[in-house]
């Protein structure tokens, strides 16, 4: 798979923005005694589920592309689709569950850092492209 860019600084800054909003969450729920030994162990879960979502969900988008679309026009015409879609498979998840807690952490963080994640994907991109459209920064 040929792509432009790296993508271990996103899955790590994704990584860290679920890492927060998971605990952020958590936390707010009053269950601070019972799992603050687990916060340090579960950034390696919270990785893996990053890099996992983004390689699965959204990286084909981008690979699957022609090479004359812009990162601009992927964002514009795909972004709004799969955030419905995830919208309506967290809020699934989150109903069947009767409202558990812990599903609705987990997908409302999934659900904020997957679109995250796209904002960043694209804005890389869009650096990536303007500099090889104009290699000299004229």
């Amino acid at each position: 798979m040929n792509y432009p860019i790296k993508l271990t600084p996103i899955i790590l800054k994704a990584s860290l923005l679920a890492t927060v909003l998971f605990w952020t969450l958590d936390i707010s729920a009053g269950y601070y005694d019972q799992i603050s030994p687990l916060m340090i162990l579960s950034i390696i879960p919270i990785l893996i589920l990053c890099s996992l979502a983004i390689w699965i969900t959204i990286m084909p988008f981008f690979w699957l592309k022609s090479e004359n679309i812009s990162a601009d026009a992927i964002f514009k015409k795909y972004f709004p689709c799969y955030s419905i879609i995830a919208f309506g498979l967290c809020s699934y998840f989150i109903i069947a569950s009767n409202f558990a807690n812990v599903v609705c952490v987990f997908f409302i963080t999934a659900f904020f850092t997957l679109m995250q994640s796209w904002v960043w994907i694209c804005k890389i991109l869009a650096d990536v492209q303007k500099k090889n459209t104009n290699p000299e920064g004229i």
